[in-house]
C-alpha cells in the first residue's frame, strides 16, 4: 500500500496497512488528477537522494488537491494520506486490481476520512440542511466509488471546496439518510452492512454514476464483501459477475426481488395471450440477475428470511437452493405455483425468501421458454391485465402469507377434456432452468441519466371493442398524393362496440384495396379477453367494379365506415390486431403491400370524444411498383379525374382514366 508523507509529499510503500495510522482522501475526480508517476518516490536520505527530491519537486510539484489534503492531514496530526489518484499505479494491471479488491477495507482501516465536496461553499455562505442546498446537490452524493468511501470509515469529515469543515458524519447522519436513503444506523456503525438485505444495499448504488461501466460493479465488491479480478473492457458483464459471486456466498434471495413488482397479485390476471415479440422489448428484464444497480431503485423495503421460515409458512420440506450455471441459465430450486398452463404457455410463481415491511411475500413470475422443449425452462415475468387497455409487464408480486393456511391461490388450468377450469393450488418444491442474464455487454461509458426496471417502461396494449378507429391524417394525404380516391372519412372515426360488428374503406386507383376492420369473440380460455379486434386487406382486380360501387356510395346517404351486414371476410387468427408485432402487419406481395399500423393513444391534436370509448389510430400506407415507378395525376375541375400510367422498362405498359 502507497502512502504519501504529508510534510515531504511523496510516496512510501507499507506492506501493511495494520502497520502505521494514516487518513484518506474521499473527493470527485476532475479533469486534471496528480497521478502515481508524478508524485515524488521515498529517496534515501544521502546526497544522491537531496538531489532526487529536488529534481522531483522542480519537474513534478504536487496539485493544488494533493497540497491542501496533506496540509490538512498534517494539521490534525496525521503523517501519512492515502488518495487514489497518485497511490495506486494504474499502468500496472495487478496492482490496480489489488487496490480495487482492497479499497473497502483500506477506508475501513483509516483513522480519518476526509470527504471533499468541491462543489459546496462552506458554513458562512450556506446551511448544509436546508432543502436547497448544495450539499444535498453534490455530485460527491452521487458517485458510484463514494458510496463506499461514506460507509466504510468510522470517522467521516465532510470539507468544502476551500477546505473549512462543514460537518462529521456522525453531526450530519440524518441529513446524510434523507439524502442518500442509508440508514443512519448503518453509518454510524450500529448496524452491520451484512445485515442489510442484498436488494436494499444495491438500492443505495440505484442513482449513483461511475465513469467506466465495470465500475457499477467494482465500486460495489468491498459492501458485499466479495473479490473478483478487474476485466475492464468486460462491459456489464462485471455486473453479472458480481451478482454470480454474491448467490455463491450469500443465501439471501432479495437479489432476484428487482423491477417491477406488483402491489398485489389479485390486483391483476396474467395476459396469456402474449406472443413472443411481444416480449421483446423486456428482453433485458426477463431474466433472474439484473443488469445494473439501476434495477434495484425500488427494492429499498425488502427484507431477506431464513429457509426454514419461508417453507413453514409455505407448507413445504425444507431446501438450500443451490445455484448452477448451465447454457440453460441458471438451475435451482424454487417453491413453485402454477397459475395458468394453456396449450401456448405455462406460468408459474416463484416464491423467493424474501418480504416487504408488510411480511408480503415477494414471489417471481415465471412463464416458459418459447422455444424450448423442456417444461422447466422459464424467463422472468409477464404482462398483467389490471382492467386497462395498457397492461404493464411486472418481475414480481407481492403475496400475503402469514401462514400455510392464508395461501390461496387459483389457477386456471387446461384438463384433458380440452377445457379450461380455475382449481385452488399449492406450492411445490420444482427444479427450474431460468434464462439468467442478457447475452448483450454494452461497453463504454454508461449514460448520465440512469434507466430503471422500477419504473414500466413498455407494456402490451390490448386492441378491443369498444373502440373508435381513427384514420391517421397522415395516411390520407400520402393516400391522396398517390392519385387514390378517398370517399368521405367521418373525421371522428367509426365506432365498435360489439363482436360481429364490421367496417369497410375502400381506397380506389390503378391498384385499388379494401380494408376490412371488425371485432370478434375469443374462446373462453382467456380471462383477460372476450373479444379483439381484427383487420385485413384485399385487392380489388376489377377496378371498374370497386368504381361503380364507390358511386352508388357516394350518391347514397351511407357514409364510408357505416355498419356491413355480412363481412366479406371470415377473421382468421393471423388478422388479429393483437397478435401483430408492434401493432403492425403488412399485406400482399413484393411490388403490391399494404402496411397498416394500428396505435394507442392515438396521436396528439386529434379532436376526438375519448369518453365515448377507447380511440385507435390506424395508419395505412401503399408499397408497390406503382409508387415509385407509376405516375398518377389528379385534375380536380368540377369532377374527379384520375389517370393511372404504369410503365415497366422505360415503356408504358397500361393506361386508364377514371372520372366519377
Amino acid at each position: 500500500m502507497w502512502l504519501l508523507d504529508t510534510e515531504k509529499i511523496q510516496l512510501q510503500w507499507f506492506s501493511s496497512p495494520d502497520d502505521v495510522s494514516y487518513a484518506i482522501l474521499s473527493h470527485v475526480w476532475t479533469a486534471y488528477e496528480q497521478t502515481f508517476q508524478e508524485t515524488p518516490r521515498f529517496r534515501t536520505s544521502g546526497t544522491r537522494g537531496i538531489l532526487h527530491r529536488a529534481r522531483d519537486r522542480v519537474l513534478h510539484p504536487p496539485s493544488e488537491k494533493i497540497r491542501n489534503a496533506c496540509a490538512k492531514a498534517r494539521h490534525d496530526g496525521f503523517r501519512w494520506l492515502w488518495a487514489d489518484t497518485c497511490c495506486i499505479d494504474k499502468t500496472n494491471s495487478a496492482e490496480l486490481s489489488e487496490a480495487i479488491n482492497s479499497m473497502y477495507a483500506w477506508y475501513q482501516g483509516a483513522a480519518m476520512c476526509y470527504a471533499l465536496l468541491d462543489d459546496v461553499p462552506n458554513l458562512k455562505e450556506e446551511d448544509p440542511r436546508s432543502p436547497a442546498s448544495s450539499f444535498r446537490r453534490s455530485r460527491w452524493h452521487k458517485r458510484g466509488w463514494t458510496l463506499q468511501e461514506l460507509i466504510a470509515p468510522h470517522s467521516v469529515i465532510f470539507l468544502s471546496r476551500d477546505w473549512e469543515v462543514i460537518g462529521s458524519k456522525r453531526t450530519l447522519a440524518d441529513l446524510i439518510e434523507e439524502v442518500t436513503g442509508i440508514d443512519r444506523r448503518v453509518l454510524m456503525h450500529k448496524r452491520k452492512v451484512e445485515d442489510i438485505s442484498v436488494a436494499c444495499r444495491m438500492s443505495w448504488a440505484a442513482r449513483r454514476e461511475t465513469k467506466r461501466i465495470e465500475d457499477q460493479a467494482y465500486c460495489l465488491m468491498g459492501i458485499f464483501g466479495v473479490y473478483m479480478p478487474t476485466i475492464y473492457g468486460e462491459g456489464r458483464h462485471a455486473f453479472i459477475r458480481l451478482q454470480e459471486e454474491i448467490i455463491r456466498k450469500s443465501p439471501d434471495q432479495s437479489i432476484f426481488a428487482w423491477g417491477c413488482i406488483l402491489d398485489d397479485y389479485h390486483s391483476g390476471a396474467f395476459v396469456t395471450s402474449a406472443k413472443e415479440h411481444d416480449y421483446a422489448p423486456q428482453s433485458n428484464v426477463e431474466t433472474l440477475l439484473a443488469s445494473s444497480p439501476a434495477d434495484f431503485s425500488g427494492c429499498t423495503d425488502i427484507i431477506p428470511v431464513s429457509q426454514r421460515s419461508l417453507c413453514d409458512r409455505l407448507g413445504v420440506g425444507e431446501t438450500s437452493p443451490e445455484y448452477t450455471k448451465s447454457s440453460l441459465g441458471i438451475r435451482t430450486t424454487f417453491p413453485l405455483i402454477s397459475i395458468t398452463r394453456t396449450s401456448f404457455v405455462h406460468a408459474a410463481l416463484a416464491l423467493l425468501a424474501c418480504e416487504d415491511k408488510q411480511r408480503r411475500i415477494i414471489a417471481l413470475y415465471l412463464r416458459s421458454h418459447p422455444r424450448s422443449t423442456m417444461s422447466n425452462q422459464f424467463r422472468v415475468g409477464g404482462y398483467i391485465a389490471q382492467g386497462g387497455r395498457r397492461n404493464p409487464y411486472y418481475r414480481a408480486t407481492r403475496l400475503s402469507v402469514f401462514e400455510h393456511s392464508d395461501l390461496a391461490v387459483t389457477a386456471k388450468i387446461r384438463q384433458p377434456s380440452g377445457k379450461y377450469a380455475r382449481i385452488l393450488v399449492q406450492p411445490e418444491l420444482k427444479e427450474v432452468h431460468i434464462h439468467s442474464h442478457d447475452g448483450t455487454s454494452s461497453v463504454g461509458t454508461p449514460r448520465s441519466a440512469i434507466l430503471s426496471s422500477s419504473s414500466p417502461r413498455s407494456s402490451m396494449v390490448f386492441f378491443e371493442p369498444p373502440c373508435t378507429i381513427v384514420l391517421s391524417p397522415r395516411s390520407v394525404q400520402r393516400l391522396r398524393d398517390l392519385g387514390y380516391l378517398l370517399p368521405e372519412i367521418p373525421s371522428k372515426g367509426f365506432r365498435l362496440n360489439a363482436p360481429g360488428d364490421y367496417r369497410t374503406v375502400s381506397f380506389l386507383a390503378y391498384e385499388s384495396f379494401t380494408v376490412h376492420i371488425g371485432v370478434c369473440p375469443l374462446d373462453l380460455s382467456s380471462s383477460t379477453q372476450k373479444a379483439q379486434l381484427w383487420a385485413t386487406v384485399r385487392f380489388d382486380s376489377e377496378l371498374g367494379t370497386i368504381l361503380d360501387d364507390y358511386v352508388a356510395k357516394a350518391g347514397s346517404s351511407k357514409p364510408i365506415g357505416a355498419p356491413e351486414r355480412e363481412p366479406d371476410v371470415i377473421p382468421e387468427e393471423s388478422m388479429l390486431v393483437q397478435s401483430w408485432k408492434d401493432g403492425r402487419c403488412t399485406f400482399g406481395s413484393k411490388g403490391r403491400q399494404v402496411r397498416l399500423a394500428f396505435s394507442y393513444p392515438c396521436a396528439d391534436g386529434l379532436e376526438l370524444d375519448k369518453k365515448v370509448s377507447e380511440v385507435y389510430e390506424l395508419d395505412i400506407r401503399f408499397e408497390g411498383f406503382y409508387r415509385h415507378q407509376g405516375r398518377i395525376a389528379l385534375e380536380r375541375k368540377g369532377t374527379i379525374s384520375t389517370e393511372v400510367t404504369a410503365r415497366s422498362g422505360g415503356k408504358q405498359v397500361a393506361q386508364r382514366t377514371f372520372t366519377t
